[in-house]
């Protein structure tokens, strides 16, 4: 069974949109000092998620970091203080 272009296209903008909101709480949550550090994972849009958030982290005063799969095609995003090394979650 094949998903009509159209319906596909939607799925994919509304799980970008998804994957956008989870990293904007995540920011919102380490910038107002309600965690040191959060690692979203499993994100099936990272790369473009990264890029589309990384604005709003550096407004808020943290920094995002792309944490690469073996192939390099994923990554999950880790948002922690600027300050704090990578190991601060």
């Amino acid at each position: 069974m094949s998903v009509p272009r159209t319906l596909d296209t939607s799925l994919t903008r509304r799980s970008i949109e998804r994957e956008l909101d989870l990293v904007a709480v995540a920011i919102r949550m380490v910038a107002g000092g309600g965690a040191p550090g959060v690692t979203l994972v499993g994100l099936e849009f990272g790369p473009a998620v990264l890029e589309g958030s990384a604005r709003a982290a550096h407004n808020a005063g943290v920094a995002l970091e792309a944490l690469w799969q073996p192939d390099e095609s994923r990554c999950d995003i880790r948002v922690h203080r600027r300050n704090e090394g990578s190991d601060a979650d």
